[in-house]
């Protein structure tokens, strides 16, 4: 070869090098980009495969493989890399193969180039490189170097990467924690206010009532006090006209208030109180004026939209009828006024020290004894209430809110009886008042009679339709009645009137509940989700493990086991000893494809364990031990469910076929029969005893209970019969 030739040859040798270095330089550049460290591996195992060393490239990718055995891309290279191997068994492969320092026989070529076919038909190009080997293992070192490096940094980067998603992960989670919290405090809180918005909305109601029933007895009040004054007038003309100008002022001063005009009421009521003491009648006429002014003010204040306002006329009553009790200890009503401000600012002690020396200084005053009643209600003292509720029901028996609070009082005693006759008794004096037919309604439903209590709570609702827990409460009764479509129809009533609340997840359960049990499976389903959607609004673990249950069970009889199986995981969270989660994941288990035996034996013994008694765990271990072929742990645990409930054939069926099984023949046919004595369409048990005469050599009578199933239902089970009985005729 002329050096012309040579030198272009070496040149070659050069260039193929150098576009070899830019090639792995690329290659490593582009796997060094990628953050993740499986595919830096898969660039680092290509590259061993164009060189050939296979068994450094096998190392590799077993390692990803060991770690993700099911990934395509990783088995098609695996596949590639074992066709290369078993091609090239020295080492040699790729498309091209670089040889370095390597020499061919023949002559005037040796130490040249030439381009010769190789076994397998691919090119092999052989130059000496003898003058750039060394240049090109210093590139490939560094090149080797730089990609360790590299991807070194790389898997530093990913962990940085990973701790980074982790520690936002978690802050995600304490947010999302802290936000259901607020959203739990807040759903609380919300509830609070309703509950205190539908109290607030029934003292007034009460108050209202009371109001009315005040105003008459202040005209009682005003028109005696108006027959002490006249006596009282007739001893002088001098007394007359002062006792004429004291009550100019106060009526002046009760006009004044009656127009709005508060100022000039207080100032004609300290007028009046300038013109005291009168020359007679000392010092009651002064207290009896100063109780008049208080009560005057008093009733004003209730009538007061201005909160401003009303504070002031209240503070200014309670100034008075404190003078006025100064002035005499005995005035009740200046104590009434002081019980009354006492008790609306909840410092009870102190109204029911007022309200009784109200009762004491005017026992003949039911309204006194009502109010003194409702006090020691609050303060728990029962016996003393139902004695001043008494009382006042004697002093005035037209007013039902005295008979109605000697009803809850009676309830809190535990006299359901004297209870249920003080509500009648209200309902007869006032047959519009809707609390006192609603509690005749609970009353009646706590003593089972669910056809009065429907009664009951159907005339509240006649009175108030828009009051959402008698609602409720009918749609209990009418299912503890059996009315499911009534029960139905009270819970959608009731829905319509509610907010989002632990309320409305409860309805939600209970109308789920009845839908089920009217056979309307989608719509149970579907409020059984609502409900579980809600279960954040309840605080007791206890009830929301009823309604996650609930979603659960329905999700289970819907068919859907798929999504039911996490439910009930979810229970078990709520209530670790939900006894009938258990069961229920139990035999979702045992019915899986096939069958996770262990995990439900787990479940029923947890069960069996705690109650030995419990009907369905026993039975359902008993099936998972005939499962695992222990035959006679099966046994006793059958037997044990027969004496739980001994009318259960599917028990002793279950127990025939254990029996069965453990080839224990003559109990299993004595069990299979009392089987079809108790029930003769239980059509398992003809074939189980068909199989178990046959087992006794007794085909005639095996013959006979087939024939005896054919002729009951001919097409149960009809391929195995007739084959069970041409097996007996061709014996």
């Amino acid at each position: 070869m002329d050096e012309k030739k040579k030198k272009k040859i070496i040149i070659g040798c050069v260039t193929g090098a150098f576009v070899i270095l830019v090639l792995i330089l690329c290659l490593c550049l582009r796997g060094c980009s990628g953050s993740s460290k499986q595919a830096n591996t898969i660039k680092l195992i290509e590259r061993y495969m164009e060189r050939g060393e296979y068994d450094r490239a096998l190392t590799l990718l077993e390692n990803l493989l060991l770690n993700d055995p099911d990934n395509e891309n990783l088995n098609v290279l695996l596949d590639k890399l074992i066709m290369e191997k078993q091609l090239h068994p020295n080492g040699t492969g790729g498309n091209i193969t670089y040889v370095t320092n390597n020499t061919t026989s023949g002559g005037e070529n040796s130490g040249g180039g030439s381009s010769t076919a190789d076994y397998n038909g691919k090119i092999t190009v052989d130059v000496d490189t003898s003058s750039i080997s060394d240049g090109i293992a210093s590139a490939m070192n560094d090149t080797l170097s730089s990609m360790k490096d590299a991807l070194a940094k790389s898997n530093k980067q990913v962990e940085q990467n990973q701790k980074a998603v982790q520690d936002l992960l978690k802050l995600q989670a304490e947010n999302d924690a802290k936000n259901r919290q607020a959203e739990q405090k807040r759903l609380e809180a919300e509830q609070q206010r309703l509950e205190a918005e539908k109290e607030r909305l029934a003292q007034e109601k009460e108050a209202a009532e009371q109001r009315k029933a005040q105003e008459e007895q202040r005209k009682i009040e005003e028109e005696k006090r108006k027959a002490q004054e006249a006596e009282l007038a007739k001893k002088n003309e001098k007394l007359k006209k002062e006792i004429d100008a004291v009550n100019e002022q106060i009526q002046l001063g009760k006009t004044a208030l009656a127009t709005g005009n508060n100022t000039k009421a207080l100032e004609y009521f300290e007028k009046a109180k300038s013109l005291l003491p009168v020359s007679d009648g000392e010092p009651a006429f002064s207290a009896s004026k100063n109780s008049e002014i208080a009560q005057a003010l008093y009733d004003a204040a209730d009538h007061e939209s201005n909160p401003t306002e009303k504070s002031k006329l209240k503070a200014k009553a309670v100034e008075i009828a404190s003078e006025a009790v100064a002035k005499n200890p005995k005035d009740a009503a200046s104590h009434y006024i002081l019980a009354s401000d006492a008790y609306e600012k909840k410092n009870y002690q102190q109204a029911l020290e007022e309200f009784s020396k109200a009762v004491q200084y005017e026992p003949g005053n039911y309204l006194y004894y009502y109010n003194l009643g409702k006090t020691q209600y609050v303060l728990k003292k029962y016996s003393e209430a139902a004695s001043s509720f008494n009382t006042s029901c004697k002093l005035n028996g037209k007013f039902h809110l005295s008979r109605y609070n000697l009803g809850l009082t009676y309830l809190k005693l535990g006299k359901d009886k004297e209870a249920l006759d003080s509500f009648r008794k209200s309902i007869e004096i006032e047959p519009m008042h809707e609390n006192s037919y609603l509690e005749q309604a609970r009353l009646l439903s706590k003593n089972k009679d669910y056809m009065g209590a429907i009664a009951s709570y159907k005339k509240t609702l006649e009175i108030n339709n828009s009051k959402t827990v008698a609602w409720q409460e009918l749609g209990n009764a009418c299912y503890q009645s059996g009315k499911l479509a009534d029960s139905e129809s009270a819970y959608r009533q009731a829905l319509t009137l509610m907010q989002d609340g632990r309320d409305k997840t409860l309805t939600q359960y209970n109308l789920s509940t009845v839908l089920y049990e009217e056979n309307k499976k989608n719509d149970a389903l579907s409020f059984a989700r609502l409900s579980y959607g809600g279960k954040d609004y309840l605080s007791k673990n206890a009830e929301k493990a009823q309604v996650v249950y609930n979603y659960a069970l329905l999700l289970d009889q819907n068919g859907k086991s798929d999504d039911a199986i996490p439910v009930y995981m979810e229970v078990l969270t709520l209530n670790p000893d939900h006894d009938k989660t258990k069961i229920n994941l139990g035999v979702m288990y045992m019915n899986l494809e096939p069958p996770e035996v262990d995990m439900a034996l787990n479940l029923f013994t947890q069960v069996y364990n705690k109650d030995p008694k419990n009907f369905e765990a026993t039975n359902n271990l008993g099936s998972a031990y005939l499962e695992k072929e222990d035959y006679n742990k099966a046994i006793e645990l059958y037997q044990k469910a027969v004496i739980l409930d001994p009318k259960n054939n599917d028990v002793r069926l279950n127990l025939g076929r254990a029996f069965t099984k453990n080839a224990d023949y003559a109990n299993a046919k004595t069990t299979l029969q009392e089987v079809i004595r108790s029930d003769a369409n239980v059509y398992d048990a003809y074939i189980e005893l068909a199989k178990v005469c046959m087992q006794l050599g007794d085909n005639d009578e095996a013959e006979g209970y087939l024939y005896m199933l054919q002729e009951k239902n001919p097409t149960y089970r009809k391929a195995e019969v007739e084959s069970l009985l041409s097996s007996i005729l061709n014996q």
